[in-house]
């Protein structure tokens, strides 16, 4: 599902054949945000139009100066390079044409993602259910999954990386249970209390709770973006609420 940005744009590339493949590719895309499935297909076009942005940037100036060559080139006994030189700037156009159209098509199917994030976004809320100042880098976090009609509990741990000599966060979240939402007998909040107290993993931790109605693909959509979300929440008061 995923576009192989080299093959796709080799020189001498049947162009016709390379957009029918990239439509294609777009089509099941387009399928998938139509199921509310965010992920991977963000991920995917998000790449897609960085790549061909720099695809782009490339290969024009690349036209540019060899236009400029060419057109300064008057010495007969150089006909035979100028023939190759023109042989070069017709693929490089090919080239551009088809990648200036495939980041349009890319766009379009790039802002259907961003709308779609949006929408959850807004639609999903994360509050903290922890009474006291502490530590926020590590706790519980619990979650419906309407979808599958369950409440997941997680453990998350926020963790400082460096990275070219600048600290990268990364947000760590694994799947400690799934309960049947027909099973409970308590509340949200009554759940995640019982479950902390009897698992003793982490000291009095913080523990965040997830509410929505949207019934979208869980790990696909709701979870890429509660984790964005819970990273908000950790950083807005640094770590301490």
């Amino acid at each position: 599902m995923n576009i192989d940005i080299k093959k796709l744009t080799s020189c001498g590339s049947d162009w016709e054949i390379n957009r029918y493949n990239f439509l294609n590719t777009l089509k099941q895309w387009h399928s998938l945000l139509k199921k509310n499935q965010l992920y991977p297909v963000l991920d995917y076009s998000l790449n897609l139009h960085n790549k061909f942005q720099e695809l782009l940037a490339e290969n024009i100036e690349s036209r540019d100066w060899l236009d400029k060559e060419v057109n300064g080139t008057i010495v007969n006994d150089r006909m035979v390079m100028l023939d190759k030189a023109h042989k070069i700037s017709y693929q490089l156009n090919k080239l551009i044409d088809f990648v200036s159209w495939a980041l349009n098509m890319n766009n379009q199917i790039l802002n259907e993602c961003y709308a779609l994030k949006e929408f959850v976004y807004e639609n999903l809320r994360i509050n903290c259910l922890s009474e006291f100042d502490k530590f926020k880098g590590k706790g519980y976090l619990i979650a419906p999954d309407n979808e599958k009609k369950l409440y997941k509990i997680f453990l998350y741990e926020l963790t400082i990386n460096w990275e070219s000599e600048e600290p990268k966060e990364t947000l760590e979240i694994n799947l400690l249970r799934s309960i049947p939402m027909e099973l409970m007998q308590e509340s949200a909040e009554e759940l995640i209390a019982k479950f902390v107290k009897y698992s003793q993993s982490i000291y009095d931790p913080m523990i965040f709770k997830v509410e929505t109605d949207l019934d979208f693909s869980f790990n696909e959509t709701l979870l890429p973006v509660i984790k964005e979300k819970l990273m908000e929440m950790i950083n807005l008061n640094s770590f301490y609420c």
